[in-house]
């Protein structure tokens, strides 16, 4: 039995996390329950996530390298 005593604020997931587990629970030996409670998140929790994959809304941050342009020039000489 498990007493609670106060209110639990609600977890904040990553993106990357979320896509983490879902592709944990998406593994081809894998057991989606028990994924799911590995994580202490509900099946229906893993399901929606799995659903905003698959539909795209849920993807990858992808970060593109900024490439800046430089000129090496050579020192004067002090006088």
């Amino acid at each position: 039995m498990e007493i609670i005593t106060g209110t639990e604020r609600r977890r904040r997931w990553r993106d990357e996390d979320k896509l983490r587990i879902v592709a944990e629970a998406e593994a081809p030996d894998a057991v989606f329950a028990l994924v799911a409670r590995r994580h202490e998140i509900s099946r229906g929790q893993l399901w929606k996530w799995r659903g905003q994959v698959r539909r795209g809304e849920l993807a990858p941050v992808r970060v593109e390298p900024e490439f800046i342009p430089v000129r090496v020039m050579a020192s004067a000489a002090l006088s």
